[in-house]
């Protein structure tokens, strides 16, 4: 499996409104990061609370985490949505030495080091990572902490942290379950496995998704280093 040819994209990068009248300055954003999938699966990481307890550093390449997770272990590639939390990553200076993708809206607010998101399908970040990693050529996806099954109480591991609601406030994250659903609809020649937690469960009414155990996860770990 080689790189995508993608190269980069025009985006709009302003609207000006005079007289009525929109115009679209538009500005070309070339790629900037070239990953080789090379036959790997993509490990996906959400922050829904059923990850604690799991080791993330026994996952292998590729790694695709989501805003705060660089808190705490430092994946192959980050995205980063939220504003308040690009600002932070930009303030601790994480993507100096790491790779992160986000939107054209926070470089040009906050600047830093990062890369655009490619042909972003401005969803959540979880969304985003996978829509990113089926991007690079990956087939295969395996998805952690992704507690999105029902509205309810703060389902996160960074709730009451900057960026991030406080651990009474309802959260509908069936939206975002209802987005990832959605884009495994449309891609039906990809394989999804969720592990363990709460995911939204009409996606695993379709023939491409399926869910693990952490014990299922393990053992997969283990063969893909013994075949390494």
């Amino acid at each position: 499996m080689a790189v995508s040819d993608y190269q980069g994209e025009e985006i709009i990068d302003s609207i000006v409104i005079k007289q009525g009248k929109k115009t679209f300055n538009k500005t070309y954003m070339p790629r900037t990061v070239f990953n080789d999938p090379d036959g790997k699966d993509a490990y996906i990481i959400g922050n829904g609370e059923s990850r604690k307890g799991f080791d993330l550093y026994s996952l292998p390449q590729d790694t695709y985490g989501c805003n705060a997770l660089c808190r705490d272990y430092t994946p192959d590639f980050l995205i980063v949505i939220d504003q308040h939390m690009y600002k932070e990553v930009i303030e601790n200076e994480y993507g100096e030495k790491n790779i992160v993708y986000t939107n054209r809206n926070n470089m040009k607010k906050f600047g830093g080091t990062c890369h655009l998101i490619p042909q972003n399908p401005h969803v959540g970040a979880g969304t985003t990572a996978m829509h990113t990693a089926i991007h690079d050529g990956h087939k295969n996806l395996i998805c952690i902490g992704f507690d999105c099954n029902e509205d309810a109480p703060n389902n996160n591991v960074y709730k009451d942290t900057n960026a991030y609601r406080d651990s009474k406030t309802i959260v509908h994250q069936t939206v975002w379950g209802k987005q990832i659903y959605t884009l495994i609809a449309n891609h039906p020649s990809i394989q999804w496995t969720f592990v363990g937690g709460n995911p939204y469960q009409q996606m695993l009414e379709l023939d491409n998704c399926v869910q693990w155990s952490y014990d299922q996860l393990n053992t997969h770990i283990n063969n893909t280093h013994e075949t390494a």
